[in-house]
């Protein structure tokens, strides 16, 4: 019983800890933001906080699965929610511009300087992409069924589309040396990606 108490308490403590270095990495970005700040905003000592997460940026990687789970949580209600496919993937370019744009504030990284962070995010690039193009082929197949969309090849329809719009954003952040866009730039790139998803749509549509 001991032990459980324990473990729940240290549940307990990494998700405050998460939520705490989620609002400062918002506000100030990664590179500005300090393990010690954090532990300053927790009233904890700097090496109970290395207890919990080796360095920032394993803490990092514990805020943006935080807000992977998130996004994916709030797309699949609304799919479901809603029964129009169409409706449903441009649900997703304006929900997945909410989130690159919330992860871009998290950031903040110069080319230069990210070498690491990719290095320890790889992994969770990967099963995020997964995530999100298997989303992606239910609302497609439910398209099928719904006889909205005419196509042969889900899998890789669903990629193309996960893939392409990923394209769009990075062309963006492409054109810097700082993972960062002003909110003309998001703008901007809100509309090519809707404009991307209306045209993606009427290529799906039977004729």
């Amino acid at each position: 019983m001991v032990a459980a108490s324990h473990s729940n308490d240290n549940q307990e403590k990494t998700k405050l800890i998460i939520e705490a270095a989620q609002k400062r990495f918002g506000v100030y970005g990664l590179m500005k933001t300090t393990m010690r700040e954090i532990a300053t905003d927790l009233n904890m000592s700097k090496g109970l906080l290395y207890y919990y997460f080796p360095d920032k940026e394993h803490l990092y990687k514990a805020v943006v699965e935080k807000e992977q789970n998130e996004f994916l949580e709030i797309l699949k209600d609304k799919i479901e929610k809603n029964p129009d496919p169409e409706e449903n993937l441009k649900e997703y370019v304006n929900l997945r511009m909410s989130y690159f744009k919330s992860l871009l504030n998290l950031n903040r990284l110069s080319f230069d300087s990210s070498e690491e962070i990719k290095s320890i995010m790889s992994d969770v690039w990967i099963e995020f992409r997964n995530k999100e193009i298997a989303i992606i082929k239910k609302v497609l197949k439910k398209g099928i069924d719904l006889e909205s969309f005419n196509i042969s090849k889900v899998d890789e329809s669903a990629i193309l589309f996960v893939d392409l719009l990923k394209g769009l954003r990075n062309m963006e952040i492409n054109k810097k040396r700082i993972f960062f866009i002003d909110e003309i730039e998001y703008d901007l790139l809100s509309k090519k990606s809707n404009d991307f998803v209306e045209i993606f749509i009427k290529g799906l549509k039977y004729r």
